[in-house]
């Protein structure tokens, strides 16, 4: 599949119709505490003069092009966007303004992602009383609890999704746009994307940073260790019907016969210790008392040197014959070492041995 194109504002919005939907995020400009290190401990930062500079830069570049051909603007309550996004516009209080605290910075810990009260900030911002969502935000908004951002970013794109405007702007800040756009923006920048994009950014957000989405089909991606454990082999990507059936016929049925399997574990047992060995002679196997592993070969394979065995079939197992060797080739495996070396058994084994340290309710 190929990158994923990139829309720069300078050429205006995409072509919109067809159900299409469009929305162009920005990133405040440069804020006193982008700059001044004592300025991450006071809160509601406004732009610096570099920031204003940004702005008026913005709009000759791209600005113009975008703001007024919107029919929505959306921005934080947030005194850097709430600047950042009127003089982009040009100063154009007759737009389709509205403010939400669904697109206010995620909060870091520092007094800076912190608002104002409602009232000192229509004081310095008089031009914003009349805008959408005004009058129902909260004196002090930012102090109300917060769901997870990952929750709160899901959250606001459904909301824009919900919207029935076509082309809609919204102003934010770095780490909540990060989220979005996937990359952090830089101060006064933009990021045009299409609705239709937001259904794979929701997937990401669902998923836990702790995954194996590698390695499980979709079906099974959000089951914790104790399910997986118990699920049937087709649970891996990779193992479909006939593989699943070829496994089957072996022996193993879920995940946690997979990772017990016997000869997957003598396989990865040989595997690991013959690299300990030293070259030898003499046979003594068959000698009271010698290091031996008779009881896991076939007769005609009792004696040899491990580092000889990686190469055998897997027939070599007492209990396996060379009719399971066809079995074993239709899976890949024509050899003691890759049986041991198998990413599924693999897999398998680290799931049961993770699930042991899985806690149920997600109390340590």
């Amino acid at each position: 599949m190929g990158e994923k194109r990139k829309f720069s504002a300078s050429d205006g919005w995409p072509e919109v119709g067809g159900g299409s939907k469009w929305i162009c995020f920005v990133r405040h400009a440069q804020a006193l505490h982008n700059v001044c290190n004592d300025n991450l401990w006071t809160p509601d930062n406004p732009l610096t003069d570099e920031g204003k500079k940004q702005c008026a830069d913005a709009r000759n570049e791209w600005g113009i092009k975008i703001f007024p051909e919107a029919d929505l603007i959306v921005t934080s309550p947030m005194t850097r966007a709430l600047q950042t996004g009127y003089l982009i516009s040009g100063s154009q209080d007759d737009l389709n303004w509205m403010v939400t605290p669904m697109c206010a910075e995620k909060l870091s810990g520092a007094t800076c992602d912190q608002g104002r009260p409602k009232p000192e900030l229509l004081k310095e911002l008089p031009w914003m009383n009349s805008w959408q969502g005004v009058a129902e935000l909260d004196d002090e908004w930012w102090t109300e609890k917060r769901a997870a951002e990952e929750e709160r970013v899901t959250a606001f794109l459904d909301f824009l999704e919900k919207r029935t405007e076509e082309r809609i702007v919204v102003v934010s800040h770095g780490a909540f746009l990060e989220y979005i756009v996937g990359y952090h923006l830089h101060n006064a920048h933009h990021h045009i994307m299409p609705v239709s994009e937001f259904r794979s950014i929701k997937q990401r957000l669902a998923r836990s940073s702790f995954n194996l989405s590698f390695a499980l089909v979709q079906e099974y991606e959000d089951k914790m260790l104790h399910d997986l454990a118990k699920a049937p082999l087709c649970c891996f990507s990779g193992i479909g019907p006939r593989k699943q059936s070829l496994l089957t016929s072996l022996g193993p049925k879920s995940v946690e016969s997979l990772a017990n399997w016997k000869f997957a574990r003598w396989a990865e047992a040989i595997c690991i210790l013959a690299t300990t060995e030293k070259d030898g002679s003499r046979d003594c196997s068959k000698s009271p008392g010698k290091i031996n592993i008779n009881k896991a070969l076939d007769k005609e394979w009792e004696g040899w040197s491990m580092s000889f065995l990686l190469d055998a079939p897997p027939s070599a197992f007492a209990g396996l014959t060379q009719k399971h060797d066809q079995t074993f080739k239709a899976l890949g495996i024509t050899s003691i070492k890759d049986l041991g070396n198998w990413q599924y058994y693999k897999w398998a084994r680290a799931i049961c041995s993770l699930a042991e340290a899985e806690s149920i309710d997600g109390i340590s």
